[in-house]
């Protein structure tokens, strides 16, 4: 058995979250991993952090275990102590007939007592109610002003149409957002006054992964409860808990009451923050994983998105970094520095740290790049910062437009070929181990622009016209180099050496 060389106590434990490339709604459970991984730590476990099965090993809890048919290993991958946080609701799809063999080939948890009573008559062996629990870090939600009456997230059916089309008809501003996770999810929530939660499947479980958040972050909920359908006891009193049919009106008359739904939100909060997630895990672990005696040190949360040159722009759901200490980023860096990886940072929203490689979903970096004299290396960071299938949206001065050289310190404009040494020729920049595809590109005009299109002109004939075009706004995405495309990669190299 191997131990922890610093400290001689037993081994790691290890949270798997199965992460699909290019399948946003494997993050639909990351608020749950992240209440996991926060009690643990704050219990002195020794973490690991890993996405796909080959990260598994002795003691590991995995999540999303419905996604293990997309990945080659299958459930070959899992061994046989592996503890499987179950987060599918039983009439789900994903409940076919392989996945309860796998289930019932390991330890299950459970988050909903309904649902881990439902899971358990249909595999014929217990199922732990393990419930999410609260951690200070899960309320991370600055207060913006808030111009949403009601946000639903999720994705829609009929009667979830029809309830959101009712609150419409009532005078409510409501937004709706699909696929939508982490700091653009969290963006939404933030200018929301009053968060809805209503059933897809029926009969309902209560949500309570959905539910948990929001209440952690001091956000009034009206949740659909149905006769027959349960709710959590020590939640309920900071919730709006109604039938169906009563969702609009209930949302109409909260929205017309801002202190009683100040109130609400504040009782969610109160309720939610008193459930100790490192009691509830601990209560869950088998009595030989134990923690490391004293350690209480945790690292910083980082956001999930990065604004590069964040100037005017900071934006609170993000790591904001800027070469220029006057704009107050949260860490002072130059993206063009070789060691950026190596070096210490003390940020003043997450204290001390260092970028970490392939953490960021996405980056934002606007007007930007034409400043910088190393843009090779820049370009090179970037895509080191970036998860695979991680976004980096661009914005930079068009060639021939009067923007790109009025300013003294740009060294470069750029147009539709100024992304191919960084896309289909990465192998010259000597990249081997990913790359970017170009995703889209947009060309903003001017008001000459504007006018030759009103006027008919072809859009490549407008792109050529000096003046005619302001701005490109580019999407990149990070992904990893097929073997093929290592293997030319290598042979391009070595081509251009002897040439």
């Amino acid at each position: 058995m191997n131990f922890t060389a610093e400290t001689g106590a037993q081994p790691h434990i290890t949270l798997v979250s199965l992460r699909l490339p290019h399948f946003p709604h494997s993050a639909a459970y990351q608020d749950l991993a992240f209440s996991v991984y926060y009690a643990l730590m704050r219990a002195g476990h020794e973490i690991r952090l890993g996405f796909s099965p080959a990260a598994l090993g002795p003691r590991s809890i995995l999540f999303g275990a419905h996604l293990l048919r997309h990945f080659p290993e299958g459930a070959d991958a899992i061994p046989h102590d592996t503890f499987i946080y179950n987060t599918e609701h039983t009439t789900s799809d994903y409940l076919d007939d392989a996945y309860l063999a796998l289930l019932r080939g390991h330890q299950v948890w459970d988050y909903s007592a309904d649902n881990a009573a439902a899971l358990a008559d249909l595999l014929g062996m217990p199922v732990r109610h393990v419930p999410l629990g609260h951690v200070p870090e899960m309320s991370r939600i600055a207060a913006v002003a808030e111009d949403i009456d009601v946000l639903f997230y999720g994705s829609l059916n009929p009667r979830r149409e029809a309830v959101i089309e009712a609150m419409r008809a009532a005078g409510l501003r409501v937004e709706v957002a699909f696929g939508v996770y982490g700091t653009a999810r969290d963006a939404l929530i933030a200018r929301a006054r009053l968060v809805l939660n209503v059933h897809f499947y029926q009969p309902g479980h209560f949500e309570v992964l959905r539910v948990g958040y929001l209440m952690a972050n001091r956000k009034a909920v009206l949740n659909e409860v149905n006769p027959g359908e349960t709710v959590d006891a020590d939640l309920e009193r900071g919730l709006a808990c109604v039938p169906y049919e009563q969702l609009a009106a209930t949302a109409a008359a909260l929205i017309a009451d801002d202190a009683g739904r100040r109130a609400l939100a504040d009782r969610g909060y109160l309720a939610f923050a008193a459930r100790d997630a490192a009691a509830s895990i601990a209560r869950a672990l088998p009595a030989g994983w134990q923690a490391v005696a004293g350690r209480v040190a945790l690292p910083p949360v980082l956001p999930e998105a990065i604004v590069i040159g964040s100037g005017k722009a900071f934006d609170i759901n993000a790591l904001n970094i800027d070469i220029d200490a006057r704009w107050h980023p949260d860490i002072v860096a130059d993206i063009t520095k070789p060691g950026l990886f190596e070096q210490d940072f003390t940020a003043r929203r997450f204290g001390r740290l260092r970028l970490m490689r392939r953490h960021f979903a996405a980056i934002m970096i606007s007007h930007v790049l034409e400043h910088l004299p190393d843009l090779v290396t820049a370009m090179t960071n970037c895509l080191d910062l970036l998860a695979d299938g991680g976004l980096m949206y661009i914005a930079v001065p068009y060639d021939l437009s009067y923007g790109a050289w009025q300013d003294p310190t740009h060294v470069r404009a750029f147009n539709e070929r100024s992304w191919w040494y960084y896309t289909d020729w990465y192998w010259y920049l000597g990249w081997s181990e990913a790359r970017f595809d170009l995703v889209s590109q947009e060309f903003i005009a001017s008001p000459i622009g504007a006018a030759l299109r009103e006027q008919g002109m072809a859009e490549e004939e407008i792109r050529r016209t000096p003046r005619a075009i302001d701005e490109m706004r580019v999407v990149l995405r990070r992904r990893s180099l097929t073997p093929a495309e290592i293997a030319h990669g290598a042979a391009m190299r070595g081509e251009h050496r002897s040439g």
